[in-house]
C-alpha cells in the first residue's frame, strides 16, 4: 500500500479517536488520550520523514508543494503545543473537552488540506514507486510504533 493510503487510513482513524473521546465518561477520557495522543505524534514524524521532507527535493517548480513542507512544519508545532497543553488538564474536566473539541477542529482543516490539496500533488510529482516505497517505511514505523525502532530493524 502507498504512503498516502496509510495516512489517510490513519487520519481516518484519528477522527474516529476523537468522536469516541468526546462522547466518552469523563473516566474514559484518560485512557484513550494516552493511546491516542502517541499515535498522533507518529503520524505527524512519519509524515514528515517519509513524505514530506523527501518530496520537498522533487516538488520542483510546484510552488504548493514547495511552500507546504514549511507550513506543515509550523502547524505540527502548534499542534505539538496544544497536545502539550491537553496533556495538563484534567481529563475529567470540562477544559479538557473543550481543548480535545478545539484540537479536532484545527486537525480536521489541517487533514482536509492535506487529502484535497496537497496529497494529489504528490501524487503527480511522485508516482506509484516512489509512494510505494515510501508506504513500506511509514508500514513499518506504524508497525513498530516509532520512527526509530523501525529504522533500526
Amino acid at each position: 500500500m502507498d504512503a498516502i493510503e496509510i495516512l489517510r487510513e490513519m487520519h481516518v482513524d484519528a477522527k474516529s479517536a476523537f468522536q469516541k473521546l468526546e462522547q466518552a465518561s469523563p473516566d474514559g477520557r484518560g485512557a484513550m488520550w494516552a493511546k491516542l495522543r502517541p499515535e498522533l505524534v507518529l503520524h505527524e514524524q512519519m509524515e514528515e520523514r517519509f513524505v514530506y521532507d523527501p518530496v520537498t527535493n522533487d516538488a520542483g517548480s510546484d510552488p504548493v508543494l514547495s511552500g507546504w513542507h514549511e507550513q506543515h512544519h509550523q502547524e505540527v508545532g502548534e499542534a505539538e503545543h496544544l497536545i502539550e497543553q491537553i496533556g495538563q488538564q484534567d481529563t475529567k474536566s470540562d477544559q479538557f473537552l473543550q481543548m480535545i473539541t478545539q484540537f479536532r477542529t484545527t486537525l480536521e482543516q489541517h487533514i482536509q488540506r492535506e487529502e484535497g490539496e496537497i496529497w494529489p500533488r504528490i501524487r503527480q510529482v511522485w508516482g506509484t514507486d516512489k509512494l510505494d516505497r515510501a508506504g513500506q517505511q511509514v508500514q513499518q514505523a506504524k508497525t513498530a510504533g516509532s520512527i526509530d525502532r523501525a529504522q533500526a530493524a
